[in-house]
């Protein structure tokens, strides 16, 4: 389960930036998390959970929004979601295509207690 340490090092970033800015308390952290980012978002939960317990960020939040796969047609430039590998532009049917959402693993905030 290699969400397990993916979860460490974000909890890891975060607590630099607590450092860093002075901040004691969180409510919450917002992950972006691309579809083919190949984690589980329960497990990352999970995870969080079991990392946090017993530690300043115990009973936070950790938020995970799923970022669909989207790619971009190089040939007529136009941007398609897709379900999965895309082999394909649905409008002109080239195969020059690349996907430019979907791989995400970022945090994007983190919400601190007032």
């Amino acid at each position: 389960m290699h969400e397990m340490s993916l979860v460490q090092n974000i909890i890891d970033i975060v607590a630099q930036e607590m450092e860093r800015h002075g901040v004691e308390q969180l409510r919450a952290i917002n992950l972006a998390v691309g579809r083919m980012s190949a984690v589980v978002p329960e497990q990352m939960t999970l995870c969080y959970e079991i990392l946090t317990s017993n530690t300043p960020l115990a009973g936070t939040v950790l938020n995970i929004r799923l970022v669909p796969i989207t790619y971009q047609c190089l040939d007529c430039e136009k941007e398609f979601p897709s379900e999965g590998i895309a082999s394909q532009c649905p409008f002109c049917r080239s195969e020059n295509l690349e996907m430019i959402f979907g791989r995400e693993l970022k945090i994007e905030s983190i919400e601190v207690m007032d």
